[in-house]
């Protein structure tokens, strides 16, 4: 049951590339702060905090997993990333800088046929004087906050900003009957990212507020360890909805024991959601039918969805929403599978950073995965990819804010998609 990815690579790179451009920021800083006049203290203290981030990131990185951890260790991380991640926009002002003093300092050895007293007496005029390039790097460090104001608001602000997503759903075998029955979907609740119980409490009184029909959630219920569970138990426990709550793994929720395991399935079970594990529940009657079925994570070298054995039993002419956590197993095994109308799924996390301006969207996740947010069309078949509520690695969402999606389901000539 271990299937886990291993990260030490990911895990070195990325320290290393941390400290080259600490290294870069704050020897630029020394050098700005000398020039000033200012007092050691000013980049001294600045060293010796670096050298205490880069042993945090090691202990943390390599005792647990970067994807994988909680409570303490990923509040640590949580200084770890304000601490390098804002240097990323620093050195986007600050190299453009050393790039234009590289190319002054080319052309003035090109200018071999001048002579030294020349060259001393009258420097290129395309350079910048001294008072200019004084206020050009007091700019440049005046900047320099605003990427930790941005990190900062993601940490405190954006990271449990939950959003209520509103999708108008059409299925074109859905019985009338159902016609404007509301779904609500979470995904990637990560319990152990949660610091304690609030946040999930936001999104249960969230649910209360909309009161949708039928709750569902698209796995990830922990970063690693069934314990998590605790930190979210009570208030998990108090979700309702008329037609119930069910609910699919994730592959972090593969990352442990078999014991625990299936401690974590009966976790999930015992606080009342419905877990369905390559199986399916048909709502309604014999007048008409809705198949909520759910599959195994499959993705992220896993393979333990069973689609026929999900869907054994279902009849052509039903409609079929699948709980399946992973979005890249609706093009391996979904599209092909003509029975599955609609298949909801998570595991992206939106990329927990990104741009949304007017329409525009933009996120890493997006050089990662072919569907990584929002909703896709396959003839006739829809998948739609939550960003999330919970986190992995650092505790923060930039422009990515975490999603609770509402769905409204609408038959064919009584509704239409509005996404």
């Amino acid at each position: 049951m271990s299937h886990q990815p291993n990260i030490l690579l990911f895990s070195t790179i990325l320290g290393l590339t941390f400290l080259l451009l600490d290294v870069y920021v704050l020897r630029r800083w020394t050098l700005h702060a000398k020039r000033r006049s200012l007092h050691p203290a000013w980049y001294r203290s600045l060293w010796s905090i670096s050298a205490v981030m880069i042993l945090v990131f090691c202990y943390v990185t390599f005792r647990r997993h970067f994807f994988r951890l909680d409570g303490l260790d990923a509040t640590l991380m949580g200084f770890v990333t304000l601490w390098y991640l804002p240097k990323i926009g620093i050195a986007l002002v600050l190299l453009p800088q050393d790039a234009w003093r590289g190319l002054t300092w080319l052309f003035r050895r090109g200018r071999s046929d001048r002579s030294a007293e020349q060259q001393a007496a009258a420097p290129s005029p395309s350079a910048p004087s001294p008072t200019r390039r004084e206020f050009l790097g007091t700019a440049a460090w005046g900047v320099s906050a605003v990427p930790y104001l941005m990190v900062g608001r993601g940490m405190w602000s954006t990271l449990y900003d939950f959003q209520v997503v509103n999708i108008d759903l059409v299925m074109d075998k859905l019985p009338r009957a159902f016609d404007g029955m509301r779904i609500a979907q979470l995904s990637d609740v990560h319990a152990g990212s949660f610091p304690d119980h609030t946040p999930f409490q936001e999104v249960r009184y969230i649910l209360e507020t909309i009161k949708p029909d039928a709750i569902v959630i698209t796995g990830d219920f922990v970063n690693q360890k069934p314990e998590e569970m605790a930190v979210i138990a009570r208030e998990f426990a108090k979700l309702r909805a008329p037609y119930g709550v069910y609910a699919s793994l994730g592959n972090h929720d593969h990352y442990n024991t078999p014991q625990e395991h299936a401690r974590l399935v009966t976790t999930i079970r015992d606080l009342g959601a419905e877990l369905l594990i390559n199986q399916h529940k048909r709502l309604g009657d014999s007048s008409g039918a809705l198949i909520i079925a759910g599959t195994d994570n499959t993705g992220f070298r896993q393979s333990f969805a069973r689609l026929d054995q999900a869907l054994d039993g279902v009849m052509d002419d039903e409609p079929v929403i699948l709980l399946a956590h992973d979005p890249t197993f609706w093009d391996k095994q979904v599209v092909p599978e003509k029975r599955v109308d609609v298949m909801l799924s998570g595991h992206t996390h939106g990329g927990q950073f990104g741009v949304q301006v007017l329409g525009f969207e933009w996120s890493p996740a997006q050089m990662v995965y072919k569907q990584w947010s929002g909703l896709y069309r396959n003839g006739e078949q829809q998948l739609y990819v939550n960003r999330g509520i919970g986190t992995v690695g650092p505790p923060l969402r930039i422009g990515i804010p975490p999603e609770i999606t509402l769905f409204t389901l609408r038959a064919p000539g009584v509704g239409r998609n509005m996404a």
